[in-house]
């Protein structure tokens, strides 16, 4: 499960001392930061110790914001959580620097959910559900910003090159792209099927898709729910994605890829499911249940003899690899899988293809 926010703690070190022992002052001074960042007051609390020292609780709409201060010494510590984009905690931060004036201040950035990130500028932490953690150096920020849906980042990586990241799960690099593309349609490939009508689940990177049209399909649609990952790679992954969302061969459907297998009455010769298997923050029953009935809609829209592959999970990742094994069993017959390493996932990854 990964529910995202943002936690900003922060130590303002040799403040001016004069507004430290006054909680109306410090008050006023958080109401005008929160209105100034962006964020969205709701209520206040603050409690003066005896004989000095103030704690202020400030909800917002977003979160909260929290600080306590150390007259004695000139200290204040501040803790700000939002799941908004950290960029309106960081304007509310620079606002109290403003009017508090520290000599220095030291500010620690901690992405909540899974893992629990302690943000350094140039490094980046990749998200796992086993184990162990793999970190990213960031040569470059491309594009970091909130859409509807997801956090999304693009970075450039001296070994990899430019990366995409939702949620601080990695999905593609320039490093593998082709590599990941070619697991996915390497089963279709292998058969000699010609690619008539095919459906991509997800993939809005495009580089599932670019890699698909090499190989002359007659027709490619492609069900994504964020448009904002399409116009981000377009921008800024152009290596990998190429021109194939402008291709006239493609359909680009804007839906939720589950709401379009529940509704679609088409029928297709190849489905390539680039999603996740790990839809826990977004869904409200049982992943297993879930997952079975996406199966379930996938096993009704393949043409008979049609093949469906699929991206399944890190090798390490036991209980989803055992989970998928068992709903595989239950829809479908000649299951096979495939262990590929990817160089920039830093571990093998599993694939599976399947036939009706």
């Amino acid at each position: 499960m990964n529910p995202l926010g943002t936690q900003h703690i922060a130590e303002f070190i040799e403040c001016k001392k004069t507004f430290l022992n006054d909680p109306e002052k410090l008050e006023q001074i958080i109401r005008n930061a929160i209105e100034y960042s962006g964020l969205h007051f709701e209520k206040i609390i603050t409690h003066k110790f005896n004989p000095i020292g103030v704690t202020l609780l400030a909800i917002i709409s977003e979160s909260h914001i929290g600080l306590h201060t150390y007259p004695e010494a000139g200290h204040l510590s501040l803790d700000v959580f939002t799941c908004s984009h950290p960029s309106k905690q960081l304007k509310l931060i620079d606002y109290l620097q403003k009017v508090l004036k520290p000599k220095s201040i030291k500010i620690a950035e901690i992405t909540r959910g899974n893992p629990i990130e302690f943000k350094q500028d140039d490094w980046l932490t990749s998200r796992t559900e086993y184990g162990f953690e793999v970190r990213y150096h960031v040569k470059k920020v491309l594009y970091s910003d909130k859409s509807q849906y997801q956090f999304i980042d693009v970075i450039e990586n001296e070994h990899f090159g430019k990366m995409l990241f939702l949620d601080k799960d990695l999905q593609i690099s320039e490093a593998d792209a082709d590599a990941y593309s070619y697991a996915m349609i390497n089963p279709v490939l292998k058969r000699k099927k010609k690619l008539k009508n095919v459906l991509i689940l997800g993939g809005g990177d495009g580089g599932l898709l670019n890699y698909v049209l090499k190989y002359n399909p007659e027709r490619v649609t492609l069900v994504e729910i964020d448009e904002s990952v399409i116009d981000v790679s377009k921008k800024y992954l152009k290596k990998i994605c190429g021109n194939a969302f402008s291709d006239k061969r493609v359909n680009l459907i804007i839906q939720d890829a589950l709401q379009f297998l529940k509704s679609t009455r088409e029928k297709f010769d190849v489905i390539l499911y680039d999603l996740t298997m790990h839809p826990e923050s977004f869904i409200k029953v049982e992943r297993e249940k879930f997952l079975d009935e996406v199966f379930s809609d996938i096993y009704r829209i393949l043409n008979r003899g049609g093949i469906a592959t699929f991206q399944v999970s890190s090798e390490y990742d036991k209980v989803t690899l055992r989970l998928i094994q068992r709903l595989f069993r239950k829809h479908f017959k000649n299951v096979n899988y495939s262990l590929i390493f990817l160089r920039s996932y830093c571990e093998r990854w599993v694939f599976a293809d399947v036939t009706k």
